[in-house]
This record gives C-alpha cells, structure tokens and sequence, in this order.
C-alpha cells in the first residue's frame, strides 16, 4: 500500500517533467570531474526511442565535454555536462541532426528505481515526515534507532549517535564528492536538446 502511495506521489510530480530523456549506459573509459578530459565515449544498454532519438543497446556515443562544476560544502556533488557529438552502429559513425546535452547521473527517478525503495525505508520517511508535523524531534529519535539496530560501527550507541548526524542538518556542512567513473561503470545521462 505504502509503495503504490509513493509510486502516485513520484508519477503525479513527475508528470509535467518530460523535456529530458534518461539513457542508460556504460563507461568505456575511465573518467573524473577532478581532471576531465574534452572527450568521453559510453556504450549503450537499453534501446533509446524518443521523440528526439533513436539509438539500438550496444550502440557507441561519442561525447565532448561542455562543463563541469566542483563539489560544494552543503553535500553538493560534482557535476558533468556533455555534448552528444555522434555514435557508431554496425552501419559506422554518424553525427546527430540535433544539439544534444547530456548530464552525468549515477541514477535517475524512474518505475523501477521507486520499485527498489525498500518498505522500511519508506516506513523511516514516513515516520519521520509525519512524526515531525506533530512533535518536533521524532526524526532525530527514527534515525537514533536505526542506527541501534544497523549497528554498522559495532556499537549501538555510536552507530546511533552517527545515524541521527547523518540524518541532520548539521552534516550539510560536509563538501559533496567528486566523481571518478571507471571502464565499465553503469550510470545514466539525462539528456536534452539544446536549442
């Protein structure tokens, strides 16, 4: 019940949304936003049909690098932008009729990303969502628990103590990472046409 409420709550916003198009693909070189280089190249892993492009799984996307910023306090990543220079079929290399920026992304909202939502983390958000409406502090006291019972640090109180950190806003004040993609690496490029 819970899943179909968030799976309406993420289709309903993200309906208006549809000026990008996600592409899942593989890195065929390493890549990093700490000395980028001007060009990159992906291998596709599902077909691509949209409005703008067609492309078949396996085909090559030849990309030139168009910027890129650094990582921020505030728990800001990096960021890659790339321009869709051409790809390559069985029939060879061909360039795109249109302009197209691709931005780096390790993963994208989609079905089967809210699907992979575990219901107890869903369970977490709620609690800590709705409890906080009511009585100020109740997502602090969620996330003091589960790090009881994740225990990741091998002490229950330490784990706990660093779940509720984490879960504040007190960690904002740490710097976003950079990115580093090695040969092979999945992720996606949320593309649109540049006008």
């Amino acid at each position: 019940m819970i899943r179909k409420i968030i799976l309406f709550f993420f289709m309903f916003f993200a309906l208006p949304v549809s000026a990008a198009d996600n592409i899942f693909v593989e890195a065929l070189e390493d890549y990093s936003s700490i000395k980028p280089a001007k060009t990159f190249k992906v291998k596709l892993l599902k077909p691509v049909h949209t409005e703008h492009i067609s492309l078949l799984e396996g085909d090559i996307l030849n990309c030139t690098l168009h910027k890129t910023t650094k990582a921020k306090r505030g728990k800001r990543d990096a960021q890659i932008y790339f321009i869709l220079d051409s790809y390559v079929d069985i029939y060879g290399v061909h360039k795109f009729n249109q302009k197209f920026l691709a931005k780096y992304s390790k993963s994208v909202l989609n079905l089967d990303s809210i699907k992979s939502i575990s219901p107890k983390t869903a369970i977490k958000k709620t609690v800590s969502t709705v409890g906080d409406q009511f009585l100020t502090g109740v997502s602090y006291g969620v996330s003091f628990v589960d790090g009881l019972v994740t225990n990741p640090e091998g002490n229950r109180l330490k784990s706990g103590a660093k779940q509720v950190y984490k879960d504040s806003f007190l960690s904002y004040v740490e710097k976003g990472e950079n990115i580093q993609v090695k040969a092979g690496d999945t992720f996606y490029f949320v593309v649109k046409v540049i006008e």
